[in-house]
């Protein structure tokens, strides 16, 4: 009698497992790892106007582990050597930075907690980024409005397509 009630009940409960988790793994963070290629970088000033942040044509990748880490570069297109400059100098525009991520779901929000960057002011900042879409291999995200010197404000834009 046991093993009759037992069996049913078992397997009702492994397939409400299964489609949970198969619900729960349709979720902005897991949709969010992998690696990403840049398609634009802009920004958008109040006024509606844009500007191309590294120029036209930038160049990039970011990547989202499983494990919660991520890494990101964006350089200018066409960047020069300068003469008499090493290999290890910077040349143009140019940014990279590593750290911890996680995602908030209801805010359609992740944040990069900063570990070692490109820009010595953002280690050990956490910068939060909106995810305007995240269609199947298309991803937009927009960063928090900021000032330029001037004062004019702006919008950070990043576009990307994963990586397959």
């Amino acid at each position: 009698m046991f093993m009759r009630t037992f069996i049913p009940a078992a397997t009702v409960a492994l397939a409400v497992c299964g489609a949970g988790a198969a619900f729960a793994a349709d979720t902005l963070g897991t949709r969010l790892v992998g690696a990403w290629k840049v398609v634009s970088v802009y920004d958008e000033f109040t006024d509606g106007s844009r500007r191309d942040t590294w120029g036209p044509g930038a160049q990039g990748l970011v990547v989202f582990t499983p494990g919660g880490q991520f890494s990101a570069i964006i350089v200018g297109r066409d960047r020069q050597p300068k003469p008499g400059s090493v290999p290890s100098e910077p040349v143009g525009p140019a940014l990279a930075y590593s750290g911890a991520y996680s995602v908030d779901e209801q805010a359609r929000t992740f944040a990069n907690t900063v570990w070692q960057s490109t820009f010595p002011q953002w280690q050990g900042q956490t910068l939060v980024r909106t995810i305007e879409q995240l269609d199947g291999d298309h991803l937009k995200v927009r960063s928090a409005p900021i000032a330029d010197p001037s004062g004019r404000q702006f919008v950070p834009h990043l576009e990307l397509d994963r990586v397959k």
